[in-house]
């Protein structure tokens, strides 16, 4: 079976190309015309059934905008949706499992959304024929013997409701008219009077969330649920999930794998090749798919999906005894908020952790240390080259090639950095206009905008926010590297407590109450932070034996209570 994937985004076709792709086909040239034509709307197209897959349209493209692959013939019999004429196409299904929490794991393009799509209604499966219309009882033939058919067979009957809240959505409108029961009381008060166009990321998360909670139904979507909540509400949201929901049917989508391994009951591995074709795998113990996902390998299936292992370690320390930088104890007061900072010194190979939920100051602190705020001490000045990325990025318009040229020039010629992009993914991007970039292309960019820069401490402020796992994981060993081999510091706020566990020796734990007033502690182990921020919220966590991942016990389990005793909420 050969699939062919054009992007039509990066199709340049007709306007700043003449059909190169058709120019140098083997096949065209022996008169087969039809093999690679244009579509109505002027785009490429390939023809797969005449296509030899001898890949030098793929080479040849000047936009990168041509995949040709081969996948076993056997698979055509599983393909359950194709969008169009080369395009994405998904290989068998999400499977919800009734009152239970289903999560689905995998990378960005990979097809996760899609499959909650199949399953809530939104797509119906048109198994690669996108041309043709199926009917309720041919779809549901054709699933015949599998575990989805009789989910499918309820949902198409209408016996089913499902309520979903999707990866990205809007809010209009007041938020006590968005929210009209508050049943969980995840909403307080105060910002049931707030007009939605006021609110954060984080609280129009939460009032979403909130709104899909309030639907009484049989099934529950959540996409991304995690997305902008800082920890505090992340935890309040997974263990609202697990107790209020616990005999309904719920099926979660993140990338938060602490999260994903305390909300699910079960996992789906969605693996193939991003932005071209994603198969799903069987079900599995959550425990098990988390563990086989990492590894890259389905021990079930006899599938390598990927030909390297996920890498979860405690951070050892590498800072030396040589001080780099100090900075005093100080307040910041912006409007009615108050910030209360420590005094702290960074060491040479120092990554700092800042570890605390939304609004009590941790954006407000590392913009102090860059010298772009007012504090009791005056502006202050460290002494030394930062590098900052910011929490929100601005878009702007720009090829990324020239947005990188322009911090450091002829930045591919340098060894160091042209491995840094690749690693990242980045060199794929260059000549993508920053405005039309994806959230995880542009944090990636920002992050290597970041380190490119010529700086002592780099500032990073939520640098796994829109990124999968393995671009989480992968920024992870990206910037260690970077600050132990350059013998440079950093610090890093982020939600996510397997980034912060992994990337961080040292962390910064945030007190305070959100919009009013914050108190940045001293520095400590993050091992500590994590343990006092865990007792706060009364939340035992340990390392699995196998990856070494932070996994979150259960409430009232023997490992909790056995943790608590010993007042270890953070067990290494």
């Amino acid at each position: 079976m050969r699939i062919a994937v054009i992007r039509e985004k990066e199709c340049e076709a007709p306007d700043n190309c003449n059909y190169i792709c058709a120019e140098v086909c083997p096949v065209v040239r022996k008169g087969f015309r039809e093999t690679v034509y244009p579509r109505e709307n002027g785009k490429a197209a390939i023809n797969e059934s005449l296509c030899i897959a001898c890949g030098i349209c793929v080479k040849r493209c000047p936009f990168d905008a041509i995949r040709v692959i081969n996948l076993p013939d056997e698979m055509m019999k599983e393909v359950t949706f194709q969008y169009g004429v080369n395009t994405f196409r998904t290989f068998n299904i999400a499977t919800p499992v009734e009152k239970k929490v289903v999560g689905l794991i995998g990378r960005n393009g990979i097809g996760k959304t899609t499959n909650i799509n199949l399953i809530s209604n939104s797509l119906r499966p048109n198994f690669g024929e996108y041309q043709q219309m199926f009917s309720t009882e041919e779809i549901i033939k054709r699933f015949r013997g599998k575990d989805i058919q009789p989910f499918l067979t309820k949902l198409y009957s209408g016996s089913l409701k499902v309520a979903k809240k999707p990866q990205d959505f809007t809010l209009t409108g007041k938020v006590g008219d968005i929210i009209k029961n508050n049943r969980f009381e995840l909403i307080r008060k105060s910002l049931m009077e707030r007009d939605s166009e006021t609110l954060s990321g984080g609280e129009a998360q939460l009032v979403k969330i909130a709104s899909i909670l309030d639907e009484d139904a049989d099934v529950y979507i959540f996409d991304e649920p995690m997305n902008f909540l800082d920890i505090t509400h992340r935890l309040v949201v997974a263990e609202t999930i697990r107790t209020k929901l616990n005999d309904k049917t719920v099926i979660v989508v993140e990338h938060d794998l602490v999260m994903l391994d305390y909300l699910t009951d079960l996992i789906q591995i969605l693996y193939g090749s991003d932005a071209n074709y994603g198969i799903v795998s069987q079900v599995m113990p959550s425990r098990n798919g988390i563990n086989n996902y990492i590894e890259g390998y389905l021990p079930s299936e006899n599938v390598r999906f990927r030909n390297w292992e996920i890498k979860i370690k405690k951070t050892l320390s590498t800072a030396s005894a040589k001080p780099l930088v100090s900075w005093p104890e100080f307040k910041v007061t912006l409007g009615g908020f108050n910030l209360h900072t420590k005094s702290g010194t960074i060491y040479e190979g120092d990554i700092i952790g800042v570890i605390g939920e939304n609004g009590i100051g941790k954006t407000t602190f590392i913009k102090s240390l860059a010298g772009s705020l007012e504090t009791s001490e005056g502006k202050l000045d460290l002494g030394v080259k930062i590098s900052y990325k910011p929490q929100m990025i601005q878009r702007f318009d720009s090829m990324v090639i020239d947005a990188l040229n322009a911090i450091k020039p002829n930045f591919m010629e340098d060894n160091e950095l042209s491995g840094l992009i690749n690693k990242l993914d980045v060199n794929k991007i260059l000549n993508k206009n920053i405005k039309t970039l994806s959230g995880g292309e542009l944090q990636k960019v920002a992050i290597v905008a970041c380190l490119m820069a010529d700086a002592e401490i780099y500032l990073f402020d939520e640098p796994s926010a829109n990124l999968d796992i393995e671009d989480r994981l992968g920024t992870m060993s990206i910037i260690s590297s970077f600050i132990s081999t350059k013998k440079k510091s950093a610090i890093v706020v982020d939600h996510d407590l397997m980034f912060l566990d992994s990337v961080c020796s040292k962390s910064i734990l945030f007190n305070g109450e959100a919009g009013l007033n914050g108190l940045c502690d001293e520095i400590t182990s993050t091992s500590s932070a994590i343990n006092s921020f865990l007792k706060r919220v009364d939340i035992t966590m340990r390392r699995d034996k196998d990856s070494g991942r932070p996994r979150i016990n259960l409430r009232g389990s023997r490992l909790d209570t056995e943790q608590k005793a010993t007042n270890k909420f953070f067990s290494d």
